[in-house]
């Protein structure tokens, strides 16, 4: 990752989706930018914003998956990580 919030385009091709995850009281999450935008694959943080609209304009811009955008919670976000997809 490049900065904070973006990716280079080589790490871009192999991330499909951008769900969206409000790690507030999370033990390791970034105060600042509490918003994370998740890979849909495996759950690691593709990015870390401020607000909601943010990190949903984020998510947005990931390949059209249908799964772009939602919202998941602690519970899903640990499910993915222990069951990546492909």
């Amino acid at each position: 990752m490049t900065d904070n919030n973006r990716i280079d385009d080589k790490e871009l091709e192999n991330i499909s989706g951008g769900l969206i995850f409000n790690a507030t009281n999370i033990a390791g999450s970034d105060p600042a930018n509490p918003w994370e935008v998740i890979d849909n694959k495996n759950g690691n943080v593709i990015g870390r914003f401020p607000t909601r609209d943010q990190a949903y304009a984020s998510a947005s811009s990931y390949h059209g998956s249908t799964y772009d955008t939602i919202e998941i919670n602690w519970n899903d976000l640990c499910n993915l990580r222990s069951n990546p997809v492909g």
